[in-house]
C-alpha cells in the first residue's frame, strides 16, 4: 500500500512542478478504475471485454 500512495504521490508532485493540470483528471480516472478492478475482480471486468460492451 506505501508504494500506491508514493506513487500516487510522485505523480501529483509532477503534475504540481509542470503545470500539468490536463493531466489530473486523466490520473484520477485511471486511478479509480484500476481500484474498482482491484476490488471488483479481474474476472467481471474481462467478461465485458470479451462481450464487447
Amino acid at each position: 500500500m506505501k508504494k500506491i500512495l508514493y506513487i500516487l504521490k510522485e505523480i501529483f508532485y509532477l503534475v504540481r512542478k509542470h503545470k500539468l493540470a490536463y493531466l489530473l483528471p486523466i490520473f484520477i480516472v485511471l486511478t479509480l478504475l484500476a481500484a474498482l478492478v482491484y476490488y471488483i475482480g479481474p474476472a467481471v471486468i474481462t467478461s465485458f471485454i470479451y462481450a464487447g460492451i
